[in-house]
């Protein structure tokens, strides 16, 4: 079965098309259903300016529809995957209200934190609001609940390895070589730091510190000197 914009049998004389190049601005012909081509000229390769991919940043067949999804696809993919996390995380802890409004701080913090660090938005909020689903990611980074909610959620492969990995890394069991993990950690602290605010004046002035001590990027540290002047006035 095919979608009828896919069927040659319902094309009409506009199903072919030229389209210019956005680096060289030669012409470049396209057919209605090509997600993408290479320009003769220069060789570089852009998505069908007309087709509309709105589907293919939800439908877990796309790739299958529609070939290799061009890179702004995979990212809008993850982008609207990164939302659907936050409700499912939801759903997951039901009534536990306190662990709900958490796991949203942490990504909260963390999408404050990522573009000056630059990180990989997608993955570090979804490993934000799944980072304490599981109760201690082991020595090999097993999280059978994150890797479960992502399963249910149809997230690509390997994006599930890379949030797996994230967490764990950020949790200090595994380094995997970029910076998302300290990301994730820094967002992680901050959320935590934030449940202690009914504290006495001087422990509020030690915890503070002992979180600003903790936090590994620039950005988060910041970022924690402004939120933390603001609960003190």
């Amino acid at each position: 079965m095919k979608c009828p914009g896919q069927d040659t049998q319902f094309w009409t004389q506009n199903a072919i098309f030229e389209a210019q190049c956005p680096e060289c601005g030669r012409a470049v012909e396209f057919f209605k259903d090509d997600t993408t081509r290479k320009c003769g000229n220069c060789g570089h390769r852009f998505i069908n300016p007309k087709m509309d991919f709105g589907c293919a940043a939800y439908c877990p067949f796309a790739e299958q529809c529609l070939g290799d999804l061009p890179p702004e696809l995979v990212a809008q993919q993850e982008n609207l995957l990164k939302d659907r996390v936050a409700v499912a995380v939801k759903r997951h802890l039901k009534a536990d209200f306190k662990r709900i409004g958490r796991a949203g701080r942490r990504a909260y913090h963390a999408e404050k934190i990522c573009p000056a660090e630059g990180g990989h938005l997608a993955p570090v909020l979804i490993a934000a609001f799944l980072y304490d689903l599981d109760a201690d990611p082991g020595a090999d980074g097993d999280l059978p609940v994150a890797r479960d909610i992502l399963a249910d959620l149809r997230a690509p492969e390997p994006l599930v390895d890379k949030v797996a990995e994230l967490i764990a890394a950020a949790r200090g069991r595994r380094r995997n070589g970029d910076g998302n993990p300290a990301i994730v950690a820094d967002a992680a602290a901050i959320a935590d730091w934030e449940e202690t605010q009914k504290q006495s004046a001087r422990q509020a002035a030690e915890t503070a510190a002992a979180t600003t001590d903790a936090l590994q990027t620039a950005q988060a540290k910041k970022y924690f000197q402004e939120l933390s002047a603001k609960s003190i006035n």
